[in-house]
């Protein structure tokens, strides 16, 4: 069962920085609320398909990659601890081009409801 919700981390983070903000969404229960870096309050799901939008608005080519703190199952909740790290190619052609990079902690609780699992909550922080 951990592995299932890792991979659904990496999918999360996968479908993020693809612009699918769609399918994002499919992982998000209707009662989420979260608390993302650089965001003065929690959002609910409404607030946070916005800040997806605002954040990724077209496909990257970033890469992403968990490393995985922990995790803890509790019959039909899992909480995931981990650091995000996302590295975007510079914006210029140029060999001298910045690349961009980002590396965030994060939490994540999800709730197995209706026989699957959905991210009902989260808080970030960037490094």
């Amino acid at each position: 069962m951990e592995e299932e919700i890792w991979s659904l981390e990496h999918a999360y983070f996968s479908r993020l920085y693809r612009a699918d903000h769609a399918g994002v969404l499919a992982l998000v229960h209707a009662r989420f609320l979260a608390w993302p870096a650089g965001v003065p309050q929690p959002i609910g799901k409404d607030e946070s398909a916005q800040f997806m939008r605002q954040l990724v608005p077209a496909p990257t080519s970033c890469n992403v990659a968990i490393e995985r703190g922990g995790i803890r199952l509790l019959g039909n909740v899992a909480l995931t601890e981990y650091t995000l790290r996302v590295d975007c190619p510079g914006p210029g052609p140029s060999p001298g081009g910045a690349a961009v990079s980002r590396t965030s902690r994060i939490t994540h609780t999800w709730l197995r409801d209706g026989g699957r699992w959905q991210l009902l909550g989260g808080m970030s922080r960037d490094d």
